[in-house]
């Protein structure tokens, strides 16, 4: 397999994204670098891999991303991802299996964290919708607070969530009540 094929199956194009400065909101738009507007027209799908501007129309997968904005080939642009987001290929002969093995693992446990993170939230949101009176004046504080968490706070505050085993208690717990 060319190196540039093994790129674009190892790369998330989010990290792409991030990696090269674009500041995507939360449903995957940016301000699309490569004509002036003041909105944001630049759309990534993470599920397909692939960018899409509606203002100018370019689009593509990872490699075009860092093409297009580097100015710079293919090949070229498989190599930065690589090097970049410390892919484990090696250009040049053999390739290091474990390096692509640990970011594959990185890859797999960020979109578990994903999965726990949406899941978290909306058993939050629903046990609000099915509290009684009583049960929302005791609670309610306690899952504002989580739910504040979650959509305000940082990477490394949700991680805390994460591993905090009073929340992910307290999260089934509401699951079993109320989903």
């Amino acid at each position: 397999m060319n190196k540039i094929k093994e790129v674009k199956e190892l790369t998330n194009i989010i990290d792409v994204a991030n990696l090269l400065g674009l500041n995507l909101n939360r449903a995957h738009f940016c301000k699309c670098p490569f004509h002036t507007e003041n909105t944001a027209s630049l759309s990534v799908s993470e599920k397909k891999q692939v960018w899409k501007c509606f203002g100018c129309g370019k689009g593509g997968d990872a490699i075009n991303l860092v093409e297009d904005l580097l100015n710079i080939n293919a090949y070229q642009a498989a190599k930065y991802i690589n090097d970049n987001l410390g892919l484990g290929l090696d250009f040049k002969g053999k390739n290091d299996e474990i390096k692509i093995n640990r970011y594959k693992q990185k890859q797999i446990a960020k979109q578990q964290f994903k999965k726990w993170e949406n899941r978290s939230f909306q058993i939050l949101c629903d046990s609000i919708h099915k509290m009684n009176f009583v049960e929302k004046d005791q609670e309610l504080s306690i899952i504002d607070y989580y739910l504040e968490a979650f959509i305000c706070g940082t990477d490394e505050e949700k991680i805390e969530l994460y591993k905090d085993s009073s929340f992910r208690k307290k999260v089934d717990q509401l699951a079993k009540r109320y989903g």
